[in-house]
């Protein structure tokens, strides 16, 4: 009995496309997605930045779980199982995660310098754009 209920407790992550065999087209957009929303997340702390309009504390914290979700999301994408057609551009997404996480870090390392927010967030908001491209394209 103790198996049955195991089997029925896994059954909708299969249906889902997790942990069972190759993970489809949602779960490769999900995640794209997600980027996107984190990109998108860092440029609005980035224009705060640039205008003076947040407490370095609170950039410190919050693009370090920006950062964090950025690289879950790229180990997501590497770790996963999927179709030899999703590969291009779950490479094209990993990048963007590596470079949206280093955009973010950057301002956390330097949140006076109002120069740096500005071109990070042109550069976020550049990434969420393309981002959202890719997952369109799945």
């Amino acid at each position: 009995m103790h198996r049955s209920l195991i089997a029925l407790l896994l059954l909708p992550t299969c249906f889902l496309g997790v942990g069972c065999g190759q993970v489809g087209k949602h779960g490769v957009r999900a995640a794209i997605e997600e980027l996107a929303s984190i990109a998108a997340e860092g440029a609005l702390i980035a224009d705060d930045l640039a205008r003076a309009r947040s407490k370095i504390t609170f950039v410190r914290v919050h693009g370090a779980e920006l950062s964090a979700q950025a690289q879950h999301e790229a180990e997501k994408l590497n770790d996963a199982p999927v179709a030899p057609r999703f590969k291009r551009p779950i490479e094209t997404a990993i990048t963007l995660a590596s470079d949206i996480g280093g955009a973010v870090d950057g301002l956390r390392v330097s949140p006076q310098d109002r120069e740096q927010a500005k071109e990070a967030r042109t550069k976020l908001q550049h990434w969420a754009a393309a981002a959202r491209t890719l997952a369109e394209t799945l």
